[in-house]
């Protein structure tokens, strides 16, 4: 099934300047795979094709080292304490990787300062569908196509005196440019579905589908599923020309300037 034809959409530009020390922070397209769906039986939620596109939605930047962060939980920032994996270059961690705020939030200072094109922001997030014990990922919208300072990436420690943990590795981030026009340009309302008659019947065709398959597994222990939207096929059989199964973004490369 082809991908999106770009061609018509004109290009949007990401870069990331460099403002300062970079302790080993990596940056690069966000994988499909996840740990925990691969150790999942029969790699069930890879089935899911929303779950896979999600998962590779933006630009994922890596943490430099391992450490873990202990919140005693009090609200000034001497609460959280950071522990560093590589002692010798804790000077230059600390820096990147600290208590700001206090409240129990691990603020992560990220070298780059990013500019993306006019119109156009950066929704910075916690990767989807990678859960992290004890940690809540502080989400943001930075207006990137016009601001002059860096920005940070924030973790809340939910639970008191229970140390987290972040792998060399591990996701601080996923950066996902975002066109700040779009949310107040939808006009959301609610229809029954009864008055689109045709649209009706491929409602219940589909969910009288997936209660077969539901029930058939039910009764042989199988593990069939309904396949029709990994194919991009519609109620009617037909291919959807714009069905994607994957995003293929480019990786942050050396810039002349």
């Amino acid at each position: 099934m082809p991908d999106h034809d770009t061609s018509d959409h004109p290009p949007v530009s990401l870069k990331a300047y460099q403002v300062g020390p970079n302790p080993g922070y990596v940056i690069e397209p966000s994988p499909a795979r996840r740990q925990w769906m691969d150790e999942f039986p029969n790699r069930q939620p890879y089935r899911c094709l929303p779950l896979n596109m999600a998962n590779q939605g933006g630009w994922l930047v890596r943490s430099p080292v391992t450490f873990s962060a202990t919140w005693n939980g009090k609200m000034d920032p001497s609460g959280l304490k950071v522990t560093f994996e590589d002692d010798a270059n804790a000077d230059l961690l600390a820096k990147t990787i600290s208590s700001h705020f206090g409240g129990g939030i691990l603020t992560f200072a990220l070298p780059w300062l990013f500019r993306t094109t006019q119109g156009y922001a950066l929704w910075v997030h916690g990767p989807p569908n990678w859960p992290m014990d004890n940690l809540q990922a502080l989400e943001g919208i930075v207006e990137t196509d016009w601001l002059s300072m860096t920005f940070t990436m924030n973790w809340k420690i939910m639970r008191r005196n229970s140390p987290v943990w972040f792998r060399k590795g591990d996701p601080v981030c996923l950066l996902t440019p975002y066109p700040m026009h779009l949310l107040e340009a939808v006009q959301p309302e609610v229809v029954d579905v009864r008055h689109n008659p045709e649209l009706h019947r491929q409602v219940v065709e589909a969910t009288k589908s997936r209660a077969e398959i539901i029930q058939k597994n039910a009764e042989t222990g199988g593990a069939d599923w309904e396949k029709k939207y990994m194919r991009g096929v519609d109620a009617k059989g037909n291919p959807v020309g714009t069905h994607k199964t994957n995003f293929k973004l480019a990786p942050f490369t050396p810039g002349k300037r």
